[in-house]
Parts: structure tokens; C-alpha cells; sequence
């Protein structure tokens, strides 16, 4: 009698779960929790994350939160709620949800491993423990994380209901959806990367299969038109059954079916056209109206019957094909959706109406902001400052799966070559959204490696010498980089020489190496040799990830660090906590330039906080308080107005970031003079190597700090 054991191991898999695995798993689980825990209440604040914790801290004290497309979807702010409810409210609760999920992340590359191999399981949840970009915003209170968790997951429900067909899968995917949908608009992004590779799949050979028997030769194009959508309406009447359509398909009605009334918005895009301009009607609203991204007066008749047709068509679409399924399906999505932005009911109709259109009609009208300013080659800098393991081998990766053409290696080439494709294409470039790039180029790697590893022909190689060119490609790369950027400080025998024994010692490695190649064969020999050089590249990713979460965490030498609160706030914060300011003594601070944030987190507990917005004229001579910080623009009214009554104020830095001069302005003829230019490679890979070279001209908006003469404070005898 065939078990169920039998039925998994269809395909040459067995589903069993080997010592090794849990032991893997399990180590990588807890290293990941232990790395994302550590310290993590320990950096300052980021803007954002004040705002967003800010927002939960008021969800779960008086259950006040409606959405704002502007802080995306409301998931982050109930669960944050929720957390506060459970475990308490402080900067390492605030961070506690992405540091689940960023350690859920690392386990689910098991869910796949009948795709991607045991191996290649391991190695793609190693690489999602360490990665730089994905240990840091699992430490932070961005949504990003939870993201990549929603799209990693419908990536396996996908392959699992393709390679199983249980409706279980298709379940699955509705809920992730809606749960993707709830916490980021760039859940459209995934939703569509998905919907085009199984388009790409599927429609070419249904097409093909459809139109086969339609006559179109020797007759006019119209007519050829008419016959081609009359076959194809006559195919879609007679509707469609799950047990005979491709599961490619289905998957695929499904993703359109469920979503297509969220879409509704995207017409906007043709507001400021000719094809709908003529109309003066508004279907999201520019910037500087009081929501932005909302249909105004007639426009919001369009945009309802807009909702209604496609929710109509989405429906009937999924009554033809096979409402038993579909009906299920979009009850689990619809239910989780409606739960998410009505927060639970306790805003129905707004809610509903904000999620169905703001939601989306925001962030298409902020493409026109292009926020950030980044250049369109924003990611091709990034990325190979953090996420340089997973790119290198995922070029080489894509390369061999191309060649190779099987469904699951293409869409592993596919996922992160449309995903980069998307992000430099969309206006809107952030650090946070390198996640989104990584995740897939990781997958990618994981199982490249695993296969490449499984190969290899471990016994053979201490007969030819193969173990040796593991340890040896590390060592010609460093000597190589050593002669490369040798430079010697004065004229001496040593100074000669020294170049002319590295250069005799690579020869003699490089000679070497073809003599070990010819013995091995030429990919036994580049397989052991891309092994020694990814185990080097994982090396320096592991001291990548830690220098820039533990050490540069909140100081913008570093790239991925945007924009960051100054790690002085906390410093001017321990001073006011001691001397109890904004509890039983006043306290001023100046919101100009969005200084609220994120002193507003810091000081929700305080009620004796005033925070006025100053111009140069009207800081008052007495503000009542004995602490006041001020923006820097206000600097000389406050040190005129608050003379002999406050001691001089101290600078301290609000605010600080990443000088973006540095690779701003990159023309063609820049890249190329640059290649030629040993210095720009000193300077280059001083910074990649050890972020030297940018720490002097870190840009700031600053406050100052006055207090009250004779008030008992110690912030000056801080460091």
C-alpha cells in the first residue's frame, strides 16, 4: 500500500529529514536570533522608526490608528501594538517584530528544499544569517523584513502547489498575499514579478494551443482580429476546471483573480495624459492636498466603478474558473485584508476605502517625487558594497541556469534580474529597499553552490592537489591585492624588491594553478576554485554585516545607514532623564525641519513637553523652560533671546548622512577614466575594505542645547 511517504518521495526527493539538517537549521536559527537580538535597543532612533513605533505606542494605548499610505500598510503598526500589549513598550520591543521575523526568514529556505536542494537549503540560510543588508534591517523598525518574508513565502507556496498541486498551497498564497498587501505597497512588485514569469510560462503554448484551429490565411485583419477573439471568448464562456488547466495556470488566475480590484488606482497613471487629462478629472491627488493620492469631486465616481468593474471581473473570472477553490481562496484573503485595514473594525469604511485606493494612488503620484534623489544606477553602487558574495556568484549562477533552461533555474535567474530591473527603474531608491534585491540573489547563490559543492569529487582531490587551490585562491587574491596597491613610502632595496617577490610568487601560483587544472580538468579546477573564493567573500561578508549593524550601526559611513538619527540624541536624552525634564520640569524642543521625530518616541511617557515650531524671531527670551533645544536656523535668534538667562548653547548633531557626492554625477566617461585610475581604485577599495575616506565630510542638520544658569545637568561632561 502506497504511504504518503512514497507519494512525497515522487521525483527522486525524500522528505525525511536528515541529522545534519536539523543541526544545521537549528545552529543557523539560533546564531540568526542571537545576531538580530544583540544590542538592538542600544542604536539611536531612526526617523522612520520613531514613526512607525510612535503610531503602534498609540494603537495600543487608545486603540487610535487609521492608515496613511505615507507609513505604508497598517500590519507593522497592530503587530507592534500588539508586542507593546504583551511584552511592554522600549526601543528593543519597538524592533522585537523584525528581529522575528528576519530570524523566520532564515529558516524557510527548508520549506524549498526539494527545489533547491538540502545543500543548497544550508547554504541559502546561511547566507540569509550573515547577509549585511538583511541582518541590519532585521534590526530595525522598517517593514522591509516583513516583505521579504511575505515574498519568500509566496515564492514557496508557488513551487509547492506546482510541484504538488494541493489547494493547501493555493490557501497558502491568499493569506501571504493579503499579508504582503497589509504591510507594503511593494507587495505589487512581487505579485507582478510572479504573475509575468507564469504569464511568460503559460501563455505562449495556451495561445498557441487555442489559435491552432483558427483560419486566419488569406482573409482581411479584422476579420483575422475577430476569429482570434471570438475563439478566445469562446474558450474563457465555457469556463475553466482546475483538475484540467496547468497548474501554472491556475496559480496564476489565482494572483490576478484575488488582487485585481487593489490595482484599481494604477489608472491614475494616465491622469496627466492625453488620454484622460481632457476629462479635469482627479483620480489621485497631487502633493499638497490633505490626502494624497485620493480621487477628488468626479474622480471618485470614476475610480468606484473602476473598483466595482474589476472586482466584478476578478470575481466572474474566478466563478469560471472553479468557484470551489476561488471562493475559499478570496474569503481567507478578503477577511485578513478587511481585518488589516479596518484595524479590526475599528474603522470600517475608511479604512476599507483608503486601503482599495490610497493605498496604491499614493505611491503613485510619490513616483513623480522621486524621494531619495537617487541616481538610476543607485543599485549598482550598493550593492556590491554589502551583498558582493551573492552577486558575484549569482552573475555566474545565471549564466549556467540559463544554459541549463529548466523551469525552477529560470525563474531563480528570472526573480533577481527582474526584481533589480524594477527598483532602478522605479523612481523611489532607498537603502531599505536593497533587501528586496538581496533575498532572490541569495536563493539564487544558495543553490548554485550547493550544486557546484555536490560535484566536486571530494576524494580525488587530495590525489591532484584540489584541496590546495581551495586555500590557495584566497592567498592569490590577497597577494595580488597587496601588489596591486603597493606603495612605498621611500626609495630602498626593500621597496624593490618586495613588488619583484610577489609578482615571481603569483606567476609561480598562476603556473601552478594551470598545471592543477590540466590534471583536474578545467571545471573540476573552476568549481574548487570558486569554493576558495566564496569562502573568502563569506569571510569578509561576515565582518562586513558586523562592522555595519555593531559598529557603524548609526553612523553614516556607511551606505546602507540613511539619513540617521545622531547617536548625541540619546546622549542629550540620558541628561534629560536624569534631571527629569518633561516629567515635573518643562522641556522645549523645536519642531522645525521635523525635529519632532524622534523625540516624540523618546519623550510619549513625558507631559511636560512643549514642541513649537521657531522661526529666527520668535524665540522668546524666557521659554519657561530650563532645557530648550532649537534648530540650528534659530541659532542666532535663540543665543540673542536667551542671553544671561542660559548658558551658550552646544551643538549637538540631530541628524546626519552618508556624503552622496561621492558617487553622485557618475557619467560614462567618469566610470571609464576611473578604471584607468589606480587612485580611484585606492580610494574605492579603501572604502569597500574599511569605510576610510568619507568619515570628514559626513553631511548633518544640527540643534543646540541651552540650559537654564545654575540648572544641575552633566551633558557637557559627556563624551
Amino acid at each position: 500500500m502506497e504511504t504518503v511517504l512514497d507519494r512525497l518521495r515522487v521525483g527522486g526527493f525524500d522528505p525525511t529529514v536528515r541529522w545534519w539538517e536539523f543541526a544545521g537549521f537549528g545552529s543557523l536559527i539560533v546564531i540568526a536570533l542571537v545576531m538580530r537580538l544583540w544590542d538592538v535597543g542600544v542604536r539611536a532612533m531612526h526617523h522612520d522608526e520613531s514613526l512607525h513605533a510612535l503610531y503602534s505606542w498609540n494603537l495600543f494605548n487608545d486603540l487610535n490608528y487609521q492608515h496613511n499610505p505615507m507609513m505604508h500598510g497598517p500590519f507593522q503598526f497592530e503587530a507592534n501594538a500588539a508586542i507593546f500589549f504583551i511584552l511592554g513598550d522600549s526601543d528593543v520591543t519597538a524592533r522585537l517584530l523584525y528581529v522575528v521575523m528576519g530570524t523566520a526568514l532564515v529558516a524557510m529556505p527548508f520549506l524549498l528544499r526539494k527545489r533547491i536542494g538540502r545543500l543548497g537549503a544550508i547554504f541559502t540560510a546561511a547566507a540569509l544569517t550573515f547577509s549585511p543588508t538583511l541582518l541590519y534591517f532585521s534590526r530595525f523598525a522598517r517593514n522591509d523584513i516583513l516583505m521579504a518574508v511575505w515574498a519568500f513565502g509566496l515564492v514557496i507556496s508557488m513551487w509547492r502547489y506546482l510541484d504538488e498541486g494541493k489547494n493547501r498551497y493555493l490557501y497558502f498564497s491568499a493569506a501571504l498575499m493579503a499579508l504582503a498587501l497589509g504591510t507594503k505597497e511593494s507587495a505589487y512588485l512581487v505579485i507582478a514579478t510572479l504573475g509575468l514569469f507564469l504569464a511568460l510560462q503559460v501563455g505562449a503554448p495556451t495561445l498557441s494551443r487555442l489559435l491552432r484551429p483558427v483560419e486566419i490565411e488569406g482573409v482581411s485583419p479584422p476579420v483575422a482580429v475577430g476569429r482570434v477573439a471570438k475563439t478566445l471568448w469562446g474558450s474563457y464562456s465555457q469556463g475553466f476546471d482546475l483538475a484540467i488547466i496547468s497548474r501554472p495556470t491556475a496559480y496564476l488566475l489565482l494572483l490576478v483573480t484575488l488582487t485585481l480590484p487593489l490595482w484599481s488606482a494604477f489608472a491614475a497613471i494616465f491622469q496627466d495624459t492625453l488620454l484622460w487629462s481632457w476629462t479635469n478629472l482627479v483620480l489621485a491627488a497631487p502633493e499638497g492636498n490633505p490626502i494624497i493620492g485620493s480621487p477628488i469631486g468626479g474622480g471618485k465616481v470614476i475610480a468606484f466603478l473602476i473598483i466595482v468593474a474589476l472586482g466584478g471581473l476578478g470575481g466572474l473570472a474566478g466563478y469560471r474558473w472553479n468557484w470551489g477553490i476561488w471562493w475559499r481562496c478570496a474569503l481567507i484573503f478578503w477577511i485578513i485584508w478587511i481585518l488589516l485595514y479596518t484595524t479590526f473594525g475599528t474603522n470600517f469604511f475608511p479604512g476599507i476605502r483608503s486601503g482599495v485606493w490610497n493605498s496604491l494612488g499614493y505611491w503613485v503620484v510619490q513616483q513623480g517625487e522621486a524621494r531619495g534623489g537617487q541616481p538610476w544606477y543607485y543599485y549598482f553602487v550598493i550593492t556590491p558594497v554589502y551583498e558582493y558574495l551573492p552577486l558575484i556568484v549569482g552573475v555566474i549562477a545565471g549564466v549556467f541556469y540559463f544554459r541549463k533552461r529548466d523551469h525552477f533555474s529560470l525563474f531563480l535567474v528570472y526573480w533577481p534580474t527582474v526584481t533589480f530591473a524594477l527598483y532602478t527603474i522605479a523612481s523611489e531608491k532607498m537603502p531599505w529597499l536593497l533587501v528586496n534585491i538581496t533575498l532572490p540573489l541569495i536563493v539564487l547563490s544558495g543553490k548554485f553552490m550547493a550544486d557546484i559543492v555536490e560535484r566536486i569529487e571530494w576524494r580525488s582531490l587530495t590525489r591532484n592537489g584540489g584541496l590546495l587551490v581551495i586555500a590557495a585562491v584566497p592567498i592569490f587574491v590577497l597577494l595580488l591585492w597587496q601588489l596591486a596597491f603597493f606603495e612605498p613610502t621611500q626609495r630602498n632595496v626593500i621597496n624593490i624588491v618586495l613588488p619583484l617577490a610577489l609578482a615571481v610568487v603569483l606567476l609561480g601560483m598562476a603556473a601552478s594553478g594551470f598545471y592543477v587544472a590540466r590534471r583536474m580538468g578545467q571545471q573540476a579546477f573552476g568549481a574548487v576554485a570558486l569554493v576558495g573564493l566564496v569562502a573568502m567573500l563569506a569571510v569578509l561578508t561576515v565582518r562586513t554585516g558586523w562592522i555595519a549593524s555593531y559598529q557603524n550601526g548609526d553612523t553614516p559611513v556607511e551606505m546602507i545607514v540613511y539619513t540617521q538619527t545622531s547617536p548625541d540624541i540619546t546622549r542629550l536624552l540620558d541628561t534629560i532623564e536624569a534631571t527629569g525634564a518633561g516629567d515635573t520640569i518643562p522641556l522645549t524642543i523645536d519642531q522645525t525641519s521635523g525635529f519632532t521625530w524622534p523625540w516624540a518616541w523618546y519623550l510619549r511617557n513625558e507631559t511636560n513637553v512643549n514642541f513649537p515650531s521657531y522661526s529666527g524671531s520668535s524665540v522668546v527670551s524666557d521659554p519657561g523652560a530650563p532645557i530648550v533645544v532649537v534648530h540650528s536656523q534659530n541659532q542666532d535668534a535663540a543665543d540673542e533671546g536667551l542671553r544671561g538667562i542660559y548658558t551658550k548653547g552646544e551643538r549637538i548633531r540631530h541628524r546626519w548622512w552618508f556624503p552622496e557626492s561621492t558617487y553622485r554625477n557618475l557619467t560614462p566617461t567618469k566610470f571609464v577614466k576611473a578604471i584607468f585610475d589606480r587612485e580611484s581604485w585606492r580610494r574605492t577599495m579603501d572604502y569597500w575594505l574599511n569605510r576610510e575616506g568619507v568619515s570628514d565630510r559626513l553631511g548633518s542638520e544640527d540643534s543646540y542645547v541651552y540650559f537654564q544658569q545654575g540648572f544641575q545637568q552633566n551633558f557637557s561632561e559627556q563624551p
